[in-house]
């Protein structure tokens, strides 16, 4: 993998320890928060796999409703976040002035309430662009669209067509999703190691599916939209199982997956600021996730990491005859939580260089400049 020079990483720190302590008052300098919308994958997951029914042929949706999960969450509680705690939608709330994430639409018992109203999370661990990823087992992006649709008709019901567009025109429309597209368990086109030819026609379809899913919220009323790209994902556990390793990972990355989710991030790119020259409503702001994880496992020390190649919770990560092994003790000093996703810690100090960091890793304004910028 090539990585960032620890300068770049002691930038990542020093703007974080101003904003790690200071999501209240991030919080604070926004009055009157605007909703929030959440789609993606499990960076961002709430619950709504929860409640996903699974698939007699496919078997059961990943799910994290059960120790270890949870276990520094307030209460202890596995909320069907993945993760020790809050996650990245959990922190931009935050800063927004939530104290977490909006609800997970699954978890809702009836149409929105529109009193203290704060948004949904549609986000579904594991999901993908493409429907055809991890089939069965998750909301594929374009099925968490549909949900929004629905979210919408009810919102027009209780505030009327003006009201409702206007304040989905105030709204912060956040998506994370496209690793898993990305990972060969996940999908029958792609190959391991992958074969450049076939994947750069798959990436450019994955766009395409981005552009439509894109292009679809904007018609129903969304206009500022808070992208995160894909990080390494030839980095961390999942890799270096797949290479024989033990299920808690510590084999470093695979500079040919790392080099596929680059290509999907620079088509992504491209894909955003054509959008923001073809609508003239449209406003975007573009965190790179790739970029911010280069530079922190480049030098992960000056961010307060100690371990950037291991699960935290590894294997299943619960209590589980013949397999059981907890978590670590110091799970603020690790990136990864489980074999996929990271810990608290990580997303807390991505979610502040996003929301009010440096245009080191947002482009073209953070996501707090994206939520003030006029219509």
């Amino acid at each position: 993998m090539q990585r960032s020079s620890s300068t770049l990483a002691v930038m990542v720190v020093s703007f974080v320890v101003l904003l790690a302590g200071g999501a209240g008052a991030a919080a604070a300098a926004v009055a009157q928060p605007v909703p929030l919308f959440v789609f993606g994958d499990g960076t961002l997951d709430v619950g709504n796999n929860n409640n996903l029914p699974g698939d007699e042929d496919v078997g059961d949706p990943p799910r994290a409703n059960h120790p270890y999960y949870g276990i520094d969450f307030p209460g202890g509680k596995a909320t069907g976040r993945f993760s020790n705690g809050y996650t990245m939608a959990d922190f931009i709330a935050k800063y927004m002035g939530y104290e977490m994430s909006p609800p997970a639409y699954l978890s809702l018992s009836g149409p929105v309430n529109m009193d203290g109203f704060t948004g949904v999370n549609y986000a579904s661990a594991d999901a993908g662009i493409r429907n055809s990823t991890n089939a069965g087992l998750t909301i594929p992006l374009s099925k968490q669209i549909s949900y929004f649709a629905t979210t919408r008709s009810q919102m027009e019901s209780k505030l009327g067509r003006l009201a409702m567009s206007d304040l989905l025109s105030r709204s912060l429309f956040l998506l994370a999703v496209g690793t898993m597209d990305l990972l060969p368990d996940c999908n029958y086109f792609l190959t391991f190691p992958p074969s450049p030819p076939d994947n750069k026609t798959e990436v450019q379809r994955l766009v395409e599916l981005y552009n439509a899913s894109v292009t679809s919220l904007y018609g129903m009323g969304a206009r500022r939209f808070a992208v995160v790209n894909v990080g390494l994902v030839g980095c961390g556990p999942t890799v270096d199982t797949r290479r024989g390793g033990g299920s808690g990972g510590g084999g470093g990355c695979d500079a040919r997956m790392n080099g596929l989710a680059a290509e999907f991030n620079a088509a992504l790119g491209a894909l955003l600021a054509g959008l923001r020259s073809e609508k003239r409503r449209l406003r975007y702001s573009l965190a790179d996730f790739y970029a911010f994880s280069n530079a922190t496992f480049a030098n992960p020390s000056a961010a307060g990491f100690v371990n950037i190649d291991s699960s935290c919770c590894p294997g299943p990560c619960m209590p589980f005859p013949y397999f059981n092994q907890p978590p670590c003790d110091n799970r603020a000093q690790y990136w990864f939580w489980d074999g996929g996703y990271t810990t608290e810690q990580a997303a807390m100090v991505a979610a502040a260089a996003f929301y009010n960091g440096t245009a080191k890793f947002t482009t073209p304004v953070n996501f707090k400049q994206l939520i003030r910028r006029k219509k």
